[in-house]
């Protein structure tokens, strides 16, 4: 299972580690999309907002040391998929609220938070949990190694471009929904 686990760490490392540094350059957008949505406690947002950036920043260093350290790849994809259960249990929670306000998923203005965040969560996360319990992705021939590093990054833009992708083939009405 080496390809699609390779493929599947270098999305998740693309997509945490913009995440990450996007939230880091402006932590007040995200902590401000945290407090419209309501999940977190008011005095928590800003701590919240930093561990957040953390955790994305420490799951893709996890990730990006299972290659040369095979091991753990396991524990980087594991942590990767719990990350997105926590965060997409944010959006649930806010969705079912009726609360919306402006994804700062990726640090930067995003479209209001809708049901394709959660669907996009759910299914890195399932792609995560569904190459974490193979053997761990030991060497691979240089040949497979690059397509499965770019079928990952591949993968990556266009997730983390989701919503600027949905904005051009959707009325300008509320995309999110």
């Amino acid at each position: 299972m080496t390809f699609p686990q390779h493929a599947v760490q270098v999305l998740l490392i693309a997509i945490f580690t913009v995440s990450a540094s996007g939230k880091a350059r402006d932590p007040g957008s995200f902590a401000r999309s945290l407090e419209a949505l309501r999940v977190v406690p008011r005095a928590a947002v800003l701590p919240v907002a930093w561990v957040v950036v953390l955790a994305e920043g420490v799951t893709a260093v996890l990730l990006a040391a299972s290659f040369a350290r095979a091991w753990l790849a396991p524990y980087g994809l594991v942590l990767a998929a719990a990350l997105l259960a926590v965060l997409t249990a944010g959006l649930v929670v806010a969705l079912r609220s009726g609360r919306r306000a402006r994804c700062h998923c990726f640090g930067r203005s995003g479209a209001v938070v809708g049901r394709r965040h959660v669907v996009r969560n759910l299914l890195l996360a399932a792609a995560a949990l569904a190459v974490a319990p193979g053997e761990p992705a030991g060497f691979t021939p240089t040949g497979w190694f690059a397509l499965a590093v770019l079928t990952g990054l591949a993968a990556a833009v266009l997730v983390i471009a989701m919503d600027d992708i949905v904005s051009l083939v959707t009325p300008v009405t509320d995309a999110g929904r």
